[in-house]
């Protein structure tokens, strides 16, 4: 290593926030720590921060991961199966509710059986670069 190259080692943050502003000084009243912190749902450092990055900055990461337990790949799965049956019921109930009146090509139909969709994906969000970051 040439002597005109520093190394900087940080020590690891104790934060579930894997970012830069961890070590900036502006970091307790930065208004873009404050969205990062809402977007990781965690606690706020400053509950109304007045110190705002300069425009254009920070650059943010977003990360985003799709749900490693295959729970929605299981509940697709399971939906598709009784896709043929749910559809039957839904036509058999709207038939009852108008008369006997059978559905239309163009009517949606809404089945009793719920599906759980929910937890696909997750999102974290990074700041890698900010023009006012001051160690």
């Amino acid at each position: 290593i040439s002597r005109s190259h520093e190394i900087i080692i940080r020590p690891q943050s104790f934060s579930q926030l894997d970012c830069i502003c961890i070590h900036c000084k502006h970091v307790t009243n930065c208004s873009a720590y404050h969205f990062v912190e809402q977007q990781h749902g965690q606690p706020h450092i400053n509950k109304t921060p007045n110190w705002e990055p300069r425009d254009g900055s920070p650059t943010i990461n977003v990360h985003i991961r799709p749900d490693e337990d295959k729970t929605t790949e299981n509940e697709l799965g399971k939906m598709w199966q009784e896709h043929e049956e749910e559809t039957r019921r839904a036509e058999e109930s709207y038939a009852e509710s108008n008369d006997g009146k059978q559905v239309d090509e163009d009517e949606a139909l809404f089945g009793s059986t719920q599906y759980d969709l929910s937890g696909t994906t997750s999102y974290e969000y990074d700041v890698i670069e900010c023009d006012d970051f001051v160690e």
